[in-house]
């Protein structure tokens, strides 16, 4: 077990594990060196559409001291690198890098969630196959055990957490720290929450979702996972849904779903993906794990980590099921995953006019970016690329959709509505079934296609 801290050589293990932890440490740390990510952009010269270059060697001055302060201290167990290439280390929850946080210094690490929590009434019948013809995703954002090139286990020991390293190369292809940990480039969403305020297909961000103001201690849903097309490497296509309270500044939300991003994670395949926002949308939140703000406690949950199945046209549907609820002992809001409770945002994170006491806004939905690339609407699908009417199959959906009352218990919805910026580029269609699915609906579209949306 060794005390990794950015140029330090790590004490305490074996010559073979300090050697490599020792290599590690500098790759998170440099990359592939400060020259080599200085020079990088947001992707390679065919990638569909390079994006910003690293702004100034001040930025990446700033990078580098974000990774030092979020990784100083880390104890690792072991180290492996995933399946999408990315090292991973295994560390001490006591370690992990969301402790830094200056609001979570005195926090004391939740393991689990409370007996209210593990116990939330109306339970209904878990994903997995249904009559609807949908599977499980299988491995999605989860270790397997199997090996790495260099044989080493892709599993972490007990009362350790997978975290994914960041290195500056990573970073350097967003022009700023600021952009890296934004939910989009760039900053502040125009308005990540009302688009029906929007003015239409030329806003960087266009939605096609459900909502319902109500007050509440979380949500429930079921992803159907696909990997679309996105035509540019920072622009970005997700499936998610958004746990809110407060407006204007004193907005805070909190995210998860899944996510196609190429400069966010280096390659075209969607994703898991955590996010919040303390201070509606400023710099105090990320995604993931890239600043210090959720702590982990399952050690089989690669946050930011891919799917082994991902749904295609026309063939097999693969969804996966993701929970947020507030534990009602101390206000944390746990992720769980399938049946595996991840982890939670503490409380401590958020204020009174935000989600400490609860959430009053639930959407469920997709979000695209839009670059308007020489003068056009961008090509990148939502959801599946196909659009509501295409039906099972064809089209993206979300089902199963609950909230957790202020007693804890399940509900259907019941005040559901539809919003889409402009439904030429992408739609949203809202349904109800007796059956498992439930409350659900079908959204997306294929974006510019030179009649209708340009």
């Amino acid at each position: 077990m060794s005390t990794l801290t950015h140029g330090e050589n790590v004490r305490r293990a074996s010559r073979r594990t300090r050697t490599a932890l020792a290599a590690l440490a500098l790759l998170a740390a440099f990359g592939s060196g400060r020259n080599a990510a200085w020079a990088e952009t947001s992707g390679d010269g065919d990638d569909k559409g390079a994006g910003e270059r690293l702004a100034s060697r001040k930025e990446l001055r700033k990078m580098k001291k974000h990774l030092d302060r979020l990784y100083r201290g880390m104890v690792i167990e072991h180290v492996f690198s995933g399946d999408d290439g990315r090292d991973v280390a295994c560390v001490t929850l006591a370690s992990q890098p969301a402790l830094r946080h200056a609001k979570l210094h005195k926090h004391q690490i939740q393991l689990a969630p409370g007996k209210d929590v593990g116990v939330v009434r109306g339970e209904l019948p878990d994903g997995g196959k249904d009559p609807a013809g949908d599977e499980t995703a299988g491995y999605g954002g989860e270790l397997r055990g199997d090996a790495d090139a260099q044989g080493r286990k892709r599993a972490c020991p007990k009362a350790t957490v997978p975290l994914p390293l960041v290195k500056l190369a990573d970073m350097a292809r967003f022009p700023t720290l600021k952009a890296f940990l934004a939910k989009i480039p760039g900053g502040k969403p125009d308005d990540e929450l009302k688009p029906e305020e929007n003015v239409g297909p030329t806003d960087l961000h266009q939605y096609a979702y459900v909502r319902e103001y109500i007050d509440n201690w979380g949500a429930e849903t079921v992803f159907n996972v696909w990997s679309p097309y996105v035509e540019r490497s920072n622009e970005f296509s997700l499936s998610q849904m958004w746990v809110v309270r407060g407006s204007g500044s004193s907005r805070e939300t909190i995210e998860a779903g899944w996510q196609v991003y190429r400069q966010k994670y280096g390659d075209w395949r969607a994703r898991l993906f955590l996010y919040f926002t303390p201070d509606n949308y400023g710099d105090g939140g990320c995604y993931n794990l890239d600043c210090s703000g959720f702590v982990q406690v399952a050690s089989n949950v690669y946050i930011a980590g891919g799917f082994t199945n991902y749904s295609t046209d026309g063939g097999s549907q693969y969804v996966f099921k993701l929970l947020w609820v507030r534990d009602p002992a101390n206000g944390n809001w746990w992720l769980k995953y399938g049946n595996t409770w991840v982890g939670y945002y503490p409380t401590e994170l958020f204020d009174a006019s935000g989600l400490r006491d609860k959430s009053d806004k639930l959407s469920y939905g997709g979000e695209i970016i839009d670059r308007q690339t020489s003068g056009r609407h961008t090509r990148t699908d939502m959801g599946a690329g196909g659009f509501p009417g295409d039906g099972f199959g064809h089209t993206a959906y979300q089902r199963s959709l609950r909230y957790v009352d202020l007693t804890y218990t399940y509900r259907s919805h019941d005040g559901l509505f539809e919003a889409r910026d402009d439904a030429n580029c992408y739609d949203v269609d809202l349904k109800s079934s007796s059956g498992t699915w439930g409350d659900y609906f079908w959204f997306g579209g294929e974006g510019y296609d030179s009649v209708s949306c340009q």
